[in-house]
């Protein structure tokens, strides 16, 4: 029986489309550029190492140039979120469909995460956040921050639970562990998706 349900946060509990993680990525090149003097030109090179080396840009920065973890987080995140998320309403009702526990799982940081539940109108609903630096050194999808993500939700097992992200990556880890995994977005690889997180309330009966 599904009891509770990890739920990834950015491009997850709202649409791509809305431009949160554009603001982000901008606020990741300007920090690349102007703390760490990299030309412009030799930034998406970098982003790219970073993300096939150690899955994120924090902790390849961190390794690369022993960056202050709590220095980038706080630059990357400061966007001005009310400007580009507004409440959700759906989602408030969705959510209020859905029995189980829920719990943020993400490779952000917990204010940010915060800050997002709030401005979407939803952080009543989740019990905890688990969030980069409470997994650290690890992130998803590395399987021991999975480990650490279940230990931190006082869980001994990924029996009974699912897991919501929108990274085939994670979504594949998290499958290999056998959490119920549901990919956000459109999957041409067999795995169990939904294009909308408004589905899932649907999925989950359909899956009963």
């Amino acid at each position: 029986m599904l009891h509770t349900i990890f739920f990834d946060l950015d491009n997850t509990l709202y649409p791509k489309s809305c431009g949160v993680w554009e603001a982000i990525n901008d606020r990741i090149n300007l920090y690349i550029e102007t703390v760490l003097q990299i030309h412009i030109n030799e930034i998406p090179k970098l982003r790219v190492y970073c993300r096939e080396n150690y899955s994120t840009s924090l902790r390849g920065l961190q390794s690369l140039y022993q960056i202050d973890e709590d220095e980038y987080l706080d630059f990357v995140h400061n966007i001005d979120l009310d400007s580009i998320l507004p409440t959700d309403t759906d989602l408030y009702a969705m959510l209020s469909t859905i029995p189980q526990r829920k719990i943020i799982f993400t490779n952000s940081d917990t204010k940010h995460a915060t800050n997002v539940l709030n401005a979407l109108g939803v952080r009543g609903f989740f019990d905890i956040i688990i969030d980069v630096i409470a997994v650290k050194p690890y992130v998803k999808p590395h399987e021991q921050a999975f480990q650490k993500a279940l230990s931190l939700s006082g869980l001994k097992s990924s029996e009974g639970c699912a897991f919501i992200d929108d990274m085939v990556e994670n979504i594949e880890q998290a499958q290999q562990m056998g959490f119920l995994s549901v990919l956000i977005g459109d999957s041409d690889n067999g795995l169990l998706s939904i294009t909308d997180i408004l589905k899932l309330p649907h999925l989950l009966t359909s899956l009963d």
